[in-house]
């Protein structure tokens, strides 16, 4: 056992991840099942779960979802998130300029996580919550992230998460998709065209800390006629420049650009 590990803080952890990734309030007995644990042990560690806030017990079918609390750490840890505040006045900048809704993505295990956004005044467009995730091959923010890790780690991620069809467009050939991310990563600029949602493109680029290593990612959305009248060279080469100002505040002290 590792030093430090506390059984009984483990086991609420797991009931919660269950809760997290379930689509639908669970029972004592279900929960003991996919945690593997007795419904004894279950049954109380919910009730001091409950007791806190963390999880909610539904009274008429007696079974238990996740509690407004989780939902209050997770906005407290978004909001204290250094990348969160450096990127403000940059996505602001973004979406006055070209009135497209801008995003900010972090990594997260083959996965990219909305952090932020700044809305646009269209009715049409791509919108994404906070909190919500989205694959990485797929989109510009993911491709960004990837044109800047390793192959070797590429290859592990796409693996671990697959790379399931969206549209006609959707890259799903790993060696494909590699190769795209040669490109990439000679300009900072990564283009998604209609291969996550149909008639809507989005270009971002990567964040990096102050290791060099990609964090994040920003870009912006729309349909994909409007964002050619505003020409999509001109919303890249904005949207590079945001994001190296933001890699440099975040201590990323390499050449102007981290691109090769």
């Amino acid at each position: 056992m590792i030093e430090g590990h506390v059984q009984t803080v483990d086991r609420a952890l797991d009931i919660l991840e269950v809760l997290a990734s379930s689509e639908k309030s669970l029972g004592v007995t279900e929960i003991g099942n996919r945690v593997g644990l007795h419904k004894s042990t279950v049954h109380r560690i919910l009730q001091t779960l409950c007791l806190r806030g963390y999880v909610e017990k539904e009274k008429d079918t007696e079974h238990y979802h996740l509690g407004i609390k989780v939902v209050d750490l997770g906005i407290v840890y978004i909001q204290k998130l250094e990348i969160r505040r450096v990127a403000e006045s940059y996505l602001l900048s973004l979406a006055k300029s070209f009135d497209e809704v801008v995003h900010l993505v972090l990594h997260d295990n083959g996965e990219v996580v909305f952090i932020d956004h700044k809305e646009s005044s269209q009715l049409i467009g791509m919108h994404s919550k906070e909190g919500s995730r989205g694959y990485m091959h797929s989109t510009a923010v993911g491709k960004a992230i990837l044109s800047a890790l390793p192959e070797e780690e590429v290859r592990y991620l796409l693996k671990l998460k697959g790379m399931p069809r969206f549209t006609q467009a959707t890259l799903t050939d790993p060696d494909l998709l590699i190769a795209q991310l040669g490109e990439i990563r000679k300009t900072g600029i990564a283009i998604a065209a209609e291969e996550n949602d149909f008639g809507v493109i989005n270009i971002g680029t990567a964040i990096f800390d102050y290791t060099g290593r990609p964090i994040g990612a920003i870009s912006v959305s729309g349909p994909i006629n409007r964002m050619k009248e505003k020409g999509l060279e001109r919303i890249g080469l904005e949207i590079k420049r945001a994001g190296q100002s933001i890699s440099s505040r975040l201590g990323y002290n390499k050449p102007a650009s981290p691109y090769a």
